[in-house]
């Protein structure tokens, strides 16, 4: 018995104490970057979708095409949770780390899908949905994972002197 609870409670502190230390290092990676933009994508995408729905034509790609996208973009967004967790952890302070590293993955989605869900908002009034049907469009060629791969590499260029969203430069 004492095994199992020694056991049990030093894979509590070494999975904590590999959140702390991911924690501690001060920018994003390009694969966390990439796990963040793929975990989050779908849902941010949805959001656009629904507040563009009312003010385009139903032949609009934003209604039409962009579904597609969202489908192969849920499909993946599984496997990214992973490096977006980390990445979570290293936007926000220490003291929630702490706090959150003891959570269970069942507990910490929620909390990370409202924290971050929120800071990657686009907010998208009436006047925007033209232009952004039209980006949306242009970049339709792209799957799922191209998709991603060219919305993270843009974050990650953008965010190298963002002090909230700070990415490593390339390479790390």
């Amino acid at each position: 018995m004492i095994g199992k609870a020694t056991a049990t409670a030093a894979a509590i502190a070494l999975c904590s104490t590999s959140a702390l230390q991911a924690a501690q290092k001060s920018c994003v990676s390009s694969t966390e970057m990439h796990g963040m933009v793929a975990y989050f994508l779908p849902v941010v995408l949805d959001n656009v979708a629904k507040n563009c729905s009312a003010f385009t034509p139903a032949s609009a790609y934003l209604r039409a095409g962009l579904p597609s996208l969202q489908v192969q973009l849920r499909e993946n967004r599984e496997a990214a949770w992973p490096m977006a967790k980390s990445a979570f952890f290293k936007l926000v302070g220490q003291k929630d780390v702490r706090t959150m590293a003891a959570l269970s993955d069942e507990a910490l989605r929620p909390l990370v899908d409202d924290m971050l869900g929120s800071k990657f908002a686009i907010p998208v009034d009436a006047a925007k949905c033209g232009e952004v049907n039209d980006i949306a469009e242009a970049l339709a060629p792209l799957n799922a994972p191209q998709t991603v791969h060219l919305i993270a590499t843009i974050l990650s260029t953008a965010a190298r002197k963002d002090n909230k969203l700070s990415s490593c430069p390339r390479g790390i």
